[in-house]
């Protein structure tokens, strides 16, 4: 009960924080450029962010299939693998920081610790990818201040993925050295298809903010993931808040106004994650009628 108080006390918190965020940001900001800046988006600008959107989810459903599958005994059904995906995405909203994600180890026909040993995994990369295109974006945002150290932290963080495979070592009875082969045979095409997906992120944001000013792709490399860096920090609800901030900060070094930040940054959200989440209740729904 005590563990159950707390959290919801965490929950509210960070609701609280969000809505306060929010207030500083529309407060400073002008709502009617706001609302100019959104207007100003092009239809195929929006299009496009529905197409690269689409191909994210695809890449998500792929991957989510191969962290399954280090389980070797797992009978692959692709409805099902879809389907709880975009649960996960409409879970991701229960708690501020997404932690009920975790819930759609129930909407998959797996034994359930390896089912959330793939989750936790599936967590590990997605962290990871936002650390590596942080940690090389600094090198170059902050390359007056900080090259050196911003080198060394990019480099350790690409080597992060074989942490995992190195605890292997810590299984003596070597419970685990089969999911270990496995995860060994997966992890080639889960790099290249996390640095795909940020690309395509990186890409949505490029395209966006070409509608107002001329964004070269190497800037929005060197920009993009430092704002995306915010979703690590889980003090918001959905992110919400403190990376509209990120990017109204971040995107100032190239004259950007705090409007077309937030305009842009809150286009990406809507059809990145929002919609995505919507989308995922009727899976929910479907599911529950089934069971």
């Amino acid at each position: 009960m005590e563990k159950l108080i707390r959290n919801r006390y965490f929950y509210f918190v960070k609701i609280i924080i969000t809505l306060v965020i929010l207030y500083f940001i529309f407060r400073k900001i002008d709502l009617n450029q706001l609302y100019n800046s959104f207007s100003s988006l092009t239809s195929l600008s929006i299009l496009i962010i529905i197409a690269t959107a689409m191909v994210k989810i695809f890449i998500e459903y792929l991957n989510w299939g191969a962290y399954l599958k280090i389980n070797p005994d797992y009978i692959e059904k692709k409805s099902e693998i879809f389907s709880s995906h975009m649960i996960g995405h409409s879970l991701r909203f229960l708690i501020p920081g997404g932690h009920a994600v975790v819930g759609k180890m129930y909407f998959v026909e797996n034994e359930k610790k390896l089912t959330f040993l793939s989750v936790g995994i599936e967590k590990f990369f997605q962290i990871w990818i936002n650390l590596l295109f942080s940690s090389f974006a600094a090198i170059f945002y902050f390359r007056k201040q900080f090259i050196f150290p911003t080198i060394i932290v990019f480099i350790i963080i690409a080597l992060l993925p074989l942490v995992i495979y190195l605890t292997k070592h810590f299984d003596k009875k070597e419970k685990l050295s089969k999911y270990f082969k496995e995860y060994w045979k997966i992890i080639p095409r889960i790099i290249v298809m996390q640095i795909m997906y940020m690309f395509i992120t990186i890409f949505q944001y490029f395209v966006l903010l070409n509608n107002f000013i001329a964004f070269h792709f190497f800037s929005a490399i060197v920009s993009i993931p430092l704002i995306l860096f915010s979703n690590l920090i889980p003090i918001t609800y959905a992110g919400l808040g403190l990376r509209e901030k990120f990017a109204i900060e971040i995107l100032a070094k190239y004259y950007i106004t705090s409007e077309i930040a937030v305009a842009v940054s809150l286009t990406v959200f809507i059809f990145n994650v929002l919609i995505p989440a919507v989308i995922g209740v009727f899976f929910m729904i479907k599911s529950k009628r089934k069971s």
